[in-house]
């Protein structure tokens, strides 16, 4: 994994390696269990089916978790900040940086305008895992368990059943045609399953 991940962006920014390093430590830290390096694969990967992308939508996927202290949206705007500070300095031009900025930023609520085609993309690639094969998904949800050690069982329910009913409540999930195609019936189903599961308890 980690030497295909290098390759790949040894394709995106040539001979900046350093920052690639940089970012691939920061996936790896010790307290993530959702938003690692199988993370950042599984959101190219969607964003490779998703596609053709641009370089400023792979980029922006390599940052959009690049800070994680389990803070929903004050993350995105670390990771975004953290774009901003390191992209000018591996050469990339102001214009793309910005783009980048806004792509990582597009990530916090998932809701790009319907003519924002690489917001599109970005927001369905983060989510794509939702519409994953029932006991992946579960296996995700029990890595976000594990990153959330700090809340007692009380607290973790009441925090799933409130994500639960914000999704719900977004229509639709997926933005792409593609995503919606693909994803969007299988991601309603296993957000319904977990729900049922709350229920049972």
């Amino acid at each position: 994994m980690i030497a295909a991940l290098r390759q790949r962006w040894e394709s995106l920014l040539p001979g900046r390696a350093q920052l690639g390093a940089e970012l691939m430590a920061r996936w790896t830290e010790p307290h993530r269990h959702y938003h690692d390096l199988e993370h950042l694969c599984d959101t190219l990967a969607a964003l490779d089916l998703l596609g053709p992308a641009s370089r400023s939508e792979e980029i922006a996927l390599w940052f959009h978790d690049a800070v994680h202290t389990s803070s929903p949206g004050h993350d995105e705007k670390l990771s975004a900040a953290l774009a901003a500070r390191e992209l000018p300095v591996a050469g990339v031009e102001d214009a793309e940086v910005a783009e980048v900025v806004r792509l990582v930023l597009v990530t916090i609520g998932h809701r790009p305008s319907p003519e924002d085609a690489p917001g599109a993309r970005v927001s369905d690639a983060d989510l794509a895992i939702l519409g994953a094969e029932p006991t992946r998904y579960r296996a995700s949800v029990q890595a976000l368990r594990s990153e959330a050690a700090g809340m007692d069982e009380e607290m973790w329910r009441a925090s799933r059943r409130a994500a639960l009913a914000a999704f719900a409540a977004t229509r639709p999930l997926f933005h792409t045609a593609l995503g919606n195609s693909w994803w969007e019936g299988p991601a309603r189903a296993n957000l319904t399953a977990e729900g049922e599961d709350y229920r049972r308890e």
